[in-house]
C-alpha cells in the first residue's frame, strides 16, 4: 500500500507526478483536491514518499532505502502532518497530540472522511478545527531543517477546517523554505480562500471507478466478491459511502426493501403494518440505507426495463429475477416517481420524521404506482 501502483486508475494524475518527482520540478507548493471517498489522501501521502526516496529512479518508489521503509511504517521524521481535530480544555491543543489516532485511522482506512475521524474522537457530534495554535505550529514545523532527507513534506489535511486562520499560513505558502514541500488535501474549493488557492499546483483528483472500488474493497479491505460488487455500484464512486454499507449488517438487509414493494404491491394491511413495525426498530442510518439501496433497486429496474447503459445489472444474484418480473408492471413514468418518493422519504428519515405514519401513507402511494397490474411473486 501507498505505492502509486497500490492507486486505482488515474493514470494521467500519476504519470505526471512521477514525472514532475522525477525530473525535480514537483511544486513546493500544491492542493490535491477532489470528492469525498476517492484517492487523493493516499495519493498525496504517495508523492510525499516519493518526493523523499534516495534511489527512485524516473519517478518510482525504490522499496528499499531507508526513507522508502521509514516513510512505509509511517515513521519518517520529515513528513509532517497536520489536520483538523477536536480541541479538548482550555489548553492550546495540536495535531500532535492527536497524531498516533490519526495515522492509525489512516493507514487503517486511507479513504477517511473528516467525520470518521471526529467520531472517533469525541461522540458528541462536535466540529473539528485546525486552530490559530496549530498554524503557529504548522509554521514552527516549516522553518525547522529536516531531520535526516534532503527536504521536509507538510501534508495539511482539510485545510477548509482553517476558515479564517488560513490568513495565517499565506506567506509561507507562498515562500515555502527551499528545502520543504507542503501538501495540501482537500474537497470542497468554495471553503477556502482564493488566495491559498492562488498561492497552490492544483491536482484534480476525479471520483473512484466502480470497478476501482470493488477492486479495494476485496484486496485492501478484504470483503467477498458479491459484498464488494453490491457495495461498489451504491457508492456511486464514493469509497467512503462504500464502507459505510457494511455498518450494522446493511448489505445483508437488501430483502427488506424488495419485501416492501411486494407489500405495497398486494396492499394487505395487516402485513404492510408488521413491516412497519419492524422497520422502525432500525436505527436511522439503517433505515436509510434500506431506501438508498431501495432507489438502486428501481434503477436497475429501469436499466433491464430499457436495456440502457452497458456492463451487468448491478443487483445481487438473487434479486435481479425479481426486479426483472417487477418491470411490466412499472411504468418509466410509475419508476421515476418512485425514486422521488424514495427520497422523499430519506429526507423525512434524516429529519426525524414519524417513521410509521408516513411509511403507512406512502406505502398507499406506492401501490397506486403499480396501475393494478399483476405480479407473480
Amino acid at each position: 500500500m501507498f505505492r502509486l501502483e497500490d492507486i486505482k486508475g488515474l493514470d494521467s494524475l500519476k504519470k505526471e507526478i512521477s514525472t514532475l518527482v522525477g525530473n525535480g520540478q514537483f511544486p513546493h507548493t500544491s492542493l490535491f483536491i477532489g470528492p469525498e471517498g476517492n484517492e487523493k489522501l493516499h495519493l498525496a501521502y504517495t508523492t510525499a514518499r516519493l518526493l523523499l526516496c534516495e534511489n527512485g529512479l524516473d519517478g518510482a518508489l525504490c522499496g528499499q532505502c531507508s526513507a522508502c521503509k521509514k516513510s512505509g511504517h509511517f515513521t519518517h521524521p520529515d513528513i509532517l502532518f497536520s489536520f483538523p481535530f477536536i480541541k479538548k480544555g482550555d489548553s492550546d491543543s495540536q495535531s500532535n497530540d492527536f497524531l498516533m489516532d490519526w495515522k492509525a485511522l489512516f493507514m487503517s482506512n486511507p479513504y477517511m472522511t473528516v467525520f470518521d475521524w471526529a467520531s472517533q474522537q469525541s461522540e458528541e457530534n462536535k466540529i473539528p478545527n485546525i486552530t490559530a495554535f496549530e498554524c503557529s505550529q504548522i509554521i514552527r514545523k516549516l522553518n525547522m531543517r529536516p531531520y535526516e532527507a534532503r527536504h521536509k513534506i507538510m501534508l495539511i489535511w482539510m485545510p477548509e477546517y482553517l476558515g479564517k486562520e488560513s490568513n495565517r499560513l499565506l506567506k509561507i505558502l507562498e515562500e515555502p523554505p527551499e528545502d520543504t514541500y507542503i501538501i495540501l488535501v482537500a474537497e470542497d474549493t468554495e471553503k477556502i480562500l482564493n488566495t491559498i488557492l492562488s498561492r497552490c499546483q492544483l491536482f484534480h483528483v476525479d471520483p473512484m471507478q466502480t470497478e476501482e472500488i470493488e477492486a479495494v474493497l476485496m484486496e485492501f479491505f478484504k470483503k467477498s466478491p458479491e459484498d464488494a460488487r453490491s457495495a461498489s455500484f451504491m457508492a456511486r464512486g464514493n469509497m467512503a459511502e462504500a464502507l459505510s454499507l457494511f455498518n450494522e449488517g446493511n448489505l445483508e438487509k437488501n430483502e427488506e426493501f424488495v419485501k416492501w414493494l411486494r407489500l405495497c404491491y398486494n396492499f394487505n394491511h395487516l402485513e404492510i403494518i408488521k413491516w412497519i413495525e419492524h422497520f422502525a426498530t432500525y436505527s436511522k442510518e439503517v433505515r436509510k440505507y434500506i431506501l438508498k439501496f431501495g432507489i438502486h433497486f428501481v434503477s436497475e429496474m429501469l436499466h433491464i426495463k430499457y436495456n440502457y447503459g452497458s456492463g451487468k445489472v448491478s443487483l445481487p444474484a438473487g434479486m435481479i429475477d425479481t426486479a426483472t418480473r417487477l418491470c411490466p408492471l412499472l411504468s418509466f413514468e410509475s419508476m421515476e416517481e418512485l425514486v422521488r418518493i424514495l427520497d422523499r422519504e430519506i429526507y423525512l428519515t434524516e429529519r426525524n420524521c414519524n417513521a410509521k405514519m408516513q411509511l403507512l401513507y406512502t406505502s398507499g402511494k406506492i401501490h397506486r404506482l403499480f396501475n393494478g397490474k399483476r405480479f407473480v411473486a
